[in-house]
């Protein structure tokens, strides 16, 4: 069996000119890959045929387009708009394509170990399989928000946190065991231990800039990653990603208030992609602009020095 970065992960079976640039995360819970693949040349033709792999590919169309599958030789029924529907392609059967027209698609690469291991930590719990028809696509609402959410991402590579990258990756794999997953899963309602709480929220607050996987802060746990995000879920009410961000923000109001900093060095200096980055996810958690925010407190943080000022000048206060 082909492993993932051996095979399918760079899309080398895809006949396009230029190679598509793939976000890779490698973890021990295996290589993900995410990329948007787009080409605007009519009538590509053929595909070559992907290594089987024991790993699915998670399509979101972006756009309509024309295209003939077969998987394992049986003909993929398709709707005329494929635009905002996603397929799921299973690498372990035989899937050949032939693309007829320009298309755009949101991909993510998932090895069955990354689904593996969002089932619960029970003992014999397992994937048995996903519930799909391979490569036809459907209309998945969480999928699409996923990918919503990935798609600015994607601009600016560089800038995206690992722990960002790991947590829609995790979410996405979540979901698809959820929705799609075969499992003889015993349900578990458990939350983290104090230590663990107590653990985990130190090794977050000290990587403020996100550079950090979901996978280090499990493990420190000594749990799965499946196990571990809904046990923060239910410990904190909240996923890890949002704490981070609920910690950036609060070390943002601190650096605000001592006001030797722009916004833009304060956004850098808490992990943010940029000041837009910044201003932008201040607003939506605060309520108020970072600048707002900053005026408003300087102006009540000045606010009690007013009494010692009067009396030194000797003008009485009613």
């Amino acid at each position: 069996m082909a492993t993932a970065f051996q095979s399918n992960l760079h899309l080398r079976y895809v006949p396009m000119p230029e190679k598509p640039d793939v976000l890779v995360l490698r973890s021990p819970r295996g290589t993900v890959g995410v990329a948007r693949v787009r080409c605007q040349i009519a009538g590509i033709g053929r595909f070559g045929s992907p290594e089987p792999e024991d790993a699915f590919l998670v399509s979101h169309h972006l756009s309509n387009y024309r295209s003939d599958i077969r998987v394992d030789g049986v003909p993929v029924e398709k709707p005329a708009n494929i635009a905002g529907l996603t397929s799921i392609h299973d690498y372990r059967r035989r899937i050949d394509c032939h693309m007829h027209t320009a298309f755009d698609t949101l991909i993510f690469h998932l090895p069955r170990s990354l689904l593996e291991s969002v089932c619960p930590d029970v003992r014999g719990s397992r994937l048995e399989d996903l519930a799909i028809e391979p490569s036809r696509p459907v209309k998945d609402p969480t999928v699409t928000a996923l990918a919503s959410a990935m798609l600015p991402a994607l601009a600016f590579p560089e800038r995206i946190s690992l722990l960002y990258h790991d947590h829609l990756c995790s979410a996405l794999a979540t979901h698809l065991v959820t929705a799609y997953g075969r499992t003889n899963e015993v349900r578990s309602g458990g939350t983290l231990a104090p230590w663990q709480e107590k653990r985990v929220k130190e090794m977050i607050a000290a990587n403020l800039d996100g550079e950090i996987r979901l996978a280090d802060l499990a493990a420190e746990c000594r749990l799965s990653v499946g196990h571990f995000v809904r046990a923060f879920r239910r410990t904190a009410n909240t996923t890890p990603y949002q704490w981070l961000l609920q910690r950036r923000i609060e070390h943002a109001k601190t650096l605000m208030r001592d006001g030797s900093q722009t916004l833009a060095d304060v956004a850098l200096s808490c992990g943010f992609a940029d000041q837009s980055h910044f201003t932008r996810t201040f607003s939506r958690i605060v309520g108020v602009s970072p600048r707002a925010w900053r005026n408003r407190n300087a102006v009540a943080d000045a606010m009690p020095q007013a009494p010692a000022l009067c009396l030194m000048a000797g003008v009485p206060i009613a």
